[in-house]
Order: C-alpha cells, then sequence, then structure tokens
C-alpha cells in the first residue's frame, strides 16, 4: 500500500458546529458513545449460555438485515453506490472483520472478559505500527515506547492466564485485535470503503461458517433476546457510531478510544458476573492503558496526531 493523502475532515476547516458542538468535538463524542455501547458485546455473550458459534449465528441473522436497512437510508435507497465506491477492498475489509469479531466472541467463551478487553485497548498501537509499515507514516519515538511497552503488557496478561486456562482465549484475542487493525489501515488507506457494506457481509459470512460448526437451533427464549439486543439495538448503534465519526475526526483518533471499552466491559464483566481477574490481568492492563495514554492520547490532546506524520511520500 503506497501513503494515502490526508483526506479532509467534515467541518475542519469551517470550524462548524452540531447540536452546538464542533465537529471535532461530535466525532469524538460519537466515537466514545459507540465504544461503550459496543462493549455490551462481550456482556451479552457471557450472558449467553450457548457456546461462541451460536452466538455468531444470532448474531449474524440479527445485525446484517439492520445493517443493511441502514445502508438503504443512508445511501437513499441506491444501496449499488456504496459498492461501487467500496471496490473490491470492501471483500478483504469484510473477511478481517468477520475474523475479528468470531475470535472475539470465541476469546470471550475462553478467557476472562477483562483479559480480552485489556488486550483490545492495544489496538491503537498495533494501528500506528502498520500504518508505519504499510502506509509509511513515521512513529515516533514516543509512540515506538508505547508499542513496547504495550506488547510487555500484554504478554504479562497472557502469561498470568496461563495456568488458568485461559491461554486459548487469549490468543483468540490477539487475532481478533490484529485483524482488526489491519481493517483499520485499509479503512485509512481506502477511505470510501463503506463501513456499514463491511458489517453486514461479514456479518452474513460469520452466519455461514458458525452454521456449519454447531446446531444453532432451539435456543432458549433469553438467548434470541440477548441476541437480538446486541444484532438490532446495541452493536448496531455502537458500530454506526464508531464508523460515522470519522467524517468528523482521523481513524487514529477514532482507535484512541478503544480503552473506553476496556474499562467498560471490565466493568460490567464484575458487576454482572463478579469476574475477579488474575493479578497478571491488573498489572498488565494498567501498563496497557498506560501505554495507550502515554502514546497515543495525550499527544492527541496536545493537538499532535497520535504520534504520528505523514511521509512526505504520502
Amino acid at each position: 500500500m503506497s501513503g494515502p493523502p490526508r483526506v479532509a475532515v467534515a467541518g475542519e476547516a469551517a470550524g462548524a458546529t452540531v447540536l452546538g458542538l464542533t465537529t471535532r468535538q461530535l466525532g469524538l463524542a460519537m466515537a466514545f458513545g459507540g465504544m461503550l455501547l459496543i462493549s455490551t458485546d462481550s456482556l451479552i455473550t457471557r450472558a449467553a449460555e450457548v457456546n461462541g458459534w451460536v452466538v455468531t449465528f444470532w448474531y449474524g441473522v440479527f445485525i446484517c438485515p439492520t445493517m443493511l436497512l441502514y445502508l438503504l437510508i443512508l445511501e437513499r435507497g441506491r444501496p449499488v453506490r456504496a459498492v461501487r465506491r467500496s471496490g473490491k477492498w470492501v471483500l478483504v475489509s469484510a473477511v478481517l472483520q468477520t475474523i475479528s469479531t468470531t475470535a472475539f466472541i470465541m476469546a470471550v467463551k475462553n478467557t476472562t472478559i477483562s483479559n480480552v478487553v485489556i488486550i483490545v485497548a492495544s489496538v491503537p498501537l498495533l494501528t500506528a505500527l502498520l500504518a508505519w509499515a504499510l502506509l509509511g507514516e513515521r512513529a515516533s519515538r514516543r509512540l515506538w515506547f508505547s508499542i513496547m511497552a504495550s506488547v510487555v503488557g500484554v504478554l504479562i496478561v497472557v502469561w498470568g492466564s496461563l495456568d488458568l486456562g485461559g491461554l486459548s482465549g487469549n490468543l483468540l484475542a490477539l487475532t481478533a485485535v490484529v485483524a482488526f487493525a489491519f481493517n483499520l489501515t485499509i479503512w485509512r488507506r481506502f477511505p470510501g470503503i463503506s463501513r456499514v457494506l463491511v458489517i453486514a457481509i461479514s456479518a452474513f459470512m460469520g452466519a455461514l461458517l458458525a452454521v456449519t460448526q454447531t446446531d444453532v437451533g432451539g435456543q432458549t427464549a433469553r438467548t434470541y433476546l440477548l441476541m437480538l439486543l446486541m444484532g438490532t439495538v446495541f452493536g448496531p448503534t455502537g458500530r454506526i457510531a464508531v464508523s460515522s465519526s470519522t467524517r468528523y475526526i482521523t481513524a487514529a483518533e477514532v482507535s484512541l478510544m478503544t480503552p473506553v471499552e476496556t474499562v467498560a466491559a471490565s466493568l460490567w464483566a464484575w458487576l454482572a458476573f463478579a469476574e475477579q481477574p488474575p493479578p497478571a490481568s491488573f498489572v498488565g492492563g494498567a501498563i496497557v492503558l498506560a501505554a495507550v495514554a502515554y502514546g497515543t492520547i495525550l499527544p492527541a490532546l496536545r493537538r499532535s496526531p497520535a504520534g504520528l506524520r505523514t511521509s512526505p511520500s504520502g
């Protein structure tokens, strides 16, 4: 991938306001709220007392038509425009999204929620690393230090779960993070890709995959209700908010809100399941969150683009 030109953010130059907020404030609020809603994914997945493939199937069944309906509204009844605008990379992005979502659901079923979302918190730093490797974006020394510290934190979380049977879940969480970070990089390189279309296609792919792995029928009313909430309310609303926030702020700034999911999901797990992570998770989690704050959030607050500078060739 060659370095893309910088994409102007809507309302950036004019300093426009919406609902009394500047466009940047609105984008940050949408990303924050979206991540908060997405943080319920782990809670609902754990509360649904079925295997991960059943969750993947019914989540796909409910969210796919919901996202297609939103696409019709967004494109004013002409969804083909989104397909043409997205091009062939929409399929690559959808495959990565399928891997990320499925691996995340499986991870929640195989390790503690806190471990999963702590590992997910490393997304901004991994995205920055991929942007440097694939898009030619230069990373500051601050960011490189943060990346190394984040890796140490994640390794501590994984190591602390070796004797608790959570290794497979942690590895699945790492898989989800890598796939999502690659997707953010693709979205940054090809801003015309419809995120809504990606989510709809990936949900369909996930459902097809899941139905080949397990018996998805005959679930309890409670399971159907939870999947309905996840697939038509919390999931779509959160993802639409996050994807729409890229109209007002950069993809890098959107990724800065990943720790919101980490903190909120850990809180839900504690309140709903009295889940007590191993001590190593607290240590590793503190290192990851501190690394994210040092390498991305603090520079962003100082109006620096997340420690990244577009290379001259970009």
